[in-house]
């Protein structure tokens, strides 16, 4: 497909420079396969896992396999850092052989942000990053200030130049990077996209939230908003399913959309990634994307991601093509810690589905 600008003058009042074509440019039959988290703690392919090799001969041959980088990478006997009082989830670490392992596989495109990514410290997001440098794996997600976090990674493959942008939704709070301001340093970090929960609820059941919180000492009606009750920390709306609702925090998706389209226009093909476990981490069951990520994924593909990856919940969600180009939404691809026995007799590698995408000419 042959590059190509667009003649026509950057839009008024958008949030990021339009200028320039957003069509996929690489070359006819460009192969795509990604995956969702990678949960592994050592180096797989030199050991006997029946199946296994079929797997990794399909992400070998593709000219970009990404997945999602779910845990740290040090030597845990060397390691001078130690596990933050805050974590996602669990302590994931992995040994240092597994950078190498991973690129022998076929992976040469992670993603770093995620609910993990600082599970030991600064210590553990650099180990982990030097250790992927030094495997030859693109990495995006997580950095020593937000503009590092949040820029675009390029990765050049023999059909064409391609970039990633990865950002996460569910993370610990201390996490978030942020750029320097004035004479104060950046904070590292991930590349964190801000989210406001709703709870929704009947609407009979809303009335009687409103009545609880005038009633409670102290409370002071701020504006008029009908449609919107704030308890106890809690936003509540009126709607017929019950549920979760979210939206994303408007200072953060301004430079999201900026650093996509950069990344679009200094690459062929670009790829954006989230993590996040929405609609409730505490029960991933729903199938379905939470409210706003289907929006806002086609927000990303209008400013010109080739492809979007969402990953996070452990359980596949749907795929969707828009305007040509594919949304996936991934669950695990590796399963195991450093406490799951070498050679366990039940399940000693857990393996699930990986989504291919081949672009061809029109």
């Amino acid at each position: 497909m042959e590059k190509h600008l667009d003649e026509r003058p950057a839009q008024q009042g958008a949030s990021y420079y339009t200028v320039g074509s957003i069509a996929t440019n690489v070359a006819d039959g460009f192969t795509m396969v990604a995956v969702g988290d990678l949960i592994v703690s050592r180096a797989l392919t030199k050991g006997h896992h029946p199946g296994f090799g079929a797997i990794v001969e399909v992400l070998r041959d593709a000219d970009v396999t990404f997945g999602n980088m779910q845990t740290l990478i040090f030597d845990i006997r060397s390691f001078k850092g130690c596990p933050e009082a805050e974590h996602g989830g669990a302590y994931h670490v992995s040994l240092p052989e597994l950078g190498p392992d991973l690129k022998a596989m076929g992976f040469n495109l992670m993603s770093r942000a995620n609910n993990h990514t600082l599970d030991w410290g600064l210590e553990g997001m650099r180990e982990t990053s030097r250790v992927l440098d030094e495997s030859g794996i693109v990495h995006a997600g997580a950095g020593e200030n937000l503009a590092q976090a949040g820029a675009a990674r390029f990765l050049e493959t023999a059909r064409g130049r391609v970039a990633l942008v990865s950002f996460a939704t569910t993370f610990a709070p201390m996490a978030r990077s942020c750029d320097p301001a004035d004479e104060a340093p950046g904070r590292p970090g991930l590349n964190a996209l801000r989210l406001a929960q709703s709870i929704v609820v009947p609407p009979e059941m809303l009335e009687s939230l409103r009545r609880v919180r005038d009633v409670l000492p102290g409370h002071k009606a701020v504006g008029k908003d009908s449609s919107r009750v704030v308890l106890r920390g809690g936003t509540y709306k009126a709607g017929e399913m019950p549920g979760y609702s979210y939206e994303a925090n408007p200072r953060d998706v301004a430079p999201y959309l900026r650093n996509v389209r950069r990344g679009k226009q200094f690459s062929d093909f670009c790829i954006v990634t989230n993590h996040g476990h929405e609609p409730n981490w505490s029960q991933e069951v729903s199938q379905e994307p939470p409210d706003y990520e289907r929006s806002f994924a086609r927000k990303m593909i209008d400013a010109g991601a080739d492809a979007y990856i969402g990953h996070g919940p452990h359980l596949l969600r749907g795929i969707e093509i828009y305007k040509g180009r594919p949304i996936f939404y991934m669950g695990n691809f590796f399963y195991d810690d450093l406490r799951t026995p070498v050679g366990a007799v039940t399940e000693p590698l857990r393996v699930y589905l990986a989504s291919r995408w081949q672009q061809h000419a029109n």
